[in-house]
């Protein structure tokens, strides 16, 4: 940063309080401000929208699930209940990410 001594007139190299040559104390650089928008927040409202029911279903298919599997009569059904409450948290949000956001 080049700047000029108002008094003497001398190149100064660096940002200095007074000038080294004559003493005279220099300005203070204007330092613009700097404008900060707000970030639009990212619409993903509806993509955790499915979360809420899978925290709903989960218990319930993994004890209907579970029971079912241990008595080995619905293991054909408990087996699947039991895989889908594991898939549960992941298909709300999977789903719902396809969702046409509207433009604000």
């Amino acid at each position: 940063m080049n700047t000029q001594c108002l008094k003497c007139h001398s190149t100064l190299t660096a940002a200095w309080h007074f000038c080294p040559i004559c003493g005279e104390k220099m300005a203070a650089p204007v330092e613009e401000p700097v404008l900060h928008h707000d970030p639009e927040p990212a619409p993903v409202g509806e993509s955790f929208g499915g979360l809420a029911v899978a925290v709903v279903t989960i218990p319930l298919l993994l004890v209907v699930g579970t029971l079912l599997t241990i008595t080995g009569i619905g293991a054909v059904i408990g087996i699947p209940m039991i895989l889908a409450a594991i898939v549960a948290p992941l298909a709300g949000p999977v789903l719902g990410m396809n969702k046409v956001h509207p433009i604000r």
